[in-house]
């Protein structure tokens, strides 16, 4: 006897077996490695709410899982990251490296790979967390940056030398890689017919453009360049310096410290024609050079990182495609709003020092990275939709109604954006630098949104330099310093 209740019955099971054993081959391409269905940022609070609160956290066993995933690059940069904050250098340094081996170890493989192919079947079918973060443009110029730091407290100069230079090579590398997946994404949507579709989606990202329009792209930043140039002041290598002093300049003017280097080096170096158009368009007192280097006095660099990156939200829009029905995408977007920075104050034994000037808006790069990369995301995000309206309809054919609303039940849990990005980086980071006489100096860190002022005691030694790393995380304030 047939019992049309127990048939449908046993079809839907039939139907959901079949989904979950597509769950599992996705997860065997690599999806169980990623943060597909976990939203990013609740995997990385802990290590945010640690340093906000000086929780300690047990590095051996932290992220352990996630660092052999195919997000490996990614949390290894926020470890790595988190053991710089606390003073753990080595440990730090070990995590970068890993990171850097695992983006030359892709960079370096074909266009074409298996494991490429089974990436991007899986993206297809859910979500661009199924693909392995590769590192935004900016992610990959701090990390070279921050290895250069570790370096320093190592007092390892020509380490912190070699990562500089590898930041710099990769401002220029992130533009031209960014160029060819804009041009690849727009040949794509013109092929697939979703060019007019994805041009809607980009419009939703309108609403950043106060953040991201304080930065002219995401691939350069003065913070590096800065930090180059001061390392090549350590190396004896001036006119290199001088170069990045300028371009810092030419992407950050305003910071009146930076001003002063570039007019310092170039007096030094005897560049009058560009010393001429410096001094117009910054009227500092060349004299003070002579002056304040006088015997008997040391350099103080403070590099001030202030707060955390902004995190990833989603926003799903409904969306109507060329085949005329109806879907529904989720995409990554910043709700950050524009704030001010806040200064940094330093005082040495009692007496005041000076207010650190912003250099580098951290913030705004994640912004800017987000609206650049909007064309290519938009443009999967319309195929993928078009790829589960084929699936949905196919399932329709084969097996009914319980077919076609397993795989638009699938296609609703799977859809969830990619909110993958580095948020143990800072706010924005800030500069001080001043020569002051040598002598050892009790100093007091003093911010308006940290609780306590922190304290750290620095020898300045004639003619020496002194770099302070100072991190503020919500209320709390890290300090260490390098001297040479």
């Amino acid at each position: 006897m047939n019992f049309p209740i127990f048939q449908n019955v046993s079809l839907l099971l039939r139907t959901f077996r079949q989904v979950a054993t597509m769950v599992v081959l996705l997860m065997l391409a690599g999806c169980a490695a990623t943060s597909t269905f976990i939203a990013y940022p609740h995997k990385i609070q802990p290590l945010i709410t640690s340093l906000s609160d000086r929780t300690p956290i047990d590095l051996s066993q932290c992220l352990l899982n996630e660092c052999k995933s195919n997000d490996l690059i990614l949390y290894t940069m926020e470890r790595g990251r988190y053991a710089q904050i606390i003073g753990n250098s080595a440990a730090s340094t070990s995590d970068f490296s890993a990171s850097m081996a695992k983006i030359a170890e892709n960079d370096a493989k074909a266009l074409i790979s298996a494991s490429g192919i089974g990436a991007n079947v899986a993206a297809t079918l859910v979500n661009d967390n199924a693909i392995p973060y590769e590192g935004e443009g900016y992610e990959r110029v701090l990390l070279h940056h921050y290895q250069a730091l570790n370096y320093l407290n190592k007092k390892d100069i020509e380490g912190a030398g070699v990562e500089v230079r590898r930041a710099n090579a990769e401002q220029e590398d992130s533009l031209k890689r960014f160029e060819k997946e804009v041009v690849n994404a727009q040949r794509e949507a013109t092929q697939k017919k979703v060019g007019g579709s994805a041009s809607r989606v980009v419009s939703q990202y309108a609403q950043m453009d106060e953040v991201a329009g304080k930065v002219k792209n995401s691939f350069q930043n003065a913070y590096t360049f800065y930090l180059s140039g001061f390392i090549y002041e350590l190396l004896k290598q001036p006119n290199d310096a001088y170069i990045d002093y300028k371009k810092a300049l030419e992407i950050y003017p305003e910071n009146s410290y930076l001003q002063k280097d570039v007019l310092r080096l170039s007096t030094q170096l005897a560049m009058d024609d560009e010393l001429l158009e410096l001094k117009q368009r910054f009227p500092i007192d060349t004299k003070q050079f002579v002056a304040k280097n006088s015997a008997g006095s040391g350099e103080l660099l403070v590099l001030f990182e202030d707060g955390f990156a902004p995190q990833k939200h989603e926003m799903k829009i409904a969306l109507s495609l060329y085949t005329g029905n109806l879907v529904t995408i989720a995409f990554p977007i910043y709700q950050e709003k524009w704030s001010s920075h806040v200064p940094l104050q330093v005082i040495g034994n009692n007496q005041f020092i000076g207010y650190t000037e912003p250099i580098c808006d951290v913030r705004a790069l994640a912004v800017k990275a987000l609206k650049e990369q909007a064309p290519v995301i938009a443009t999967r995000q319309i195929i993928r939709a078009v790829a589960k309206e084929a699936t949905a309809a196919e399932a329709k054919k084969q097996m009914g109604d319980l077919g076609q609303f397993a795989a638009n039940i699938w296609s609703l849990i799977s859809e969830n954006a990619d909110l993958r990005s580095w948020l143990t980086l800072p706010s924005n980071a800030q500069i001080l630098r001043t020569t002051i006489p040598a002598g050892r100096y009790k100093l007091a860190l003093q911010h308006p949104m940290a609780g306590m002022p922190a304290y750290i005691h620095v020898t300045i030694t004639a003619g020496g330099k002194s770099v302070l790393q100072v991190v503020r995380t919500g209320r709390e304030i890290y300090s260490s310093v390098a001297q040479f």
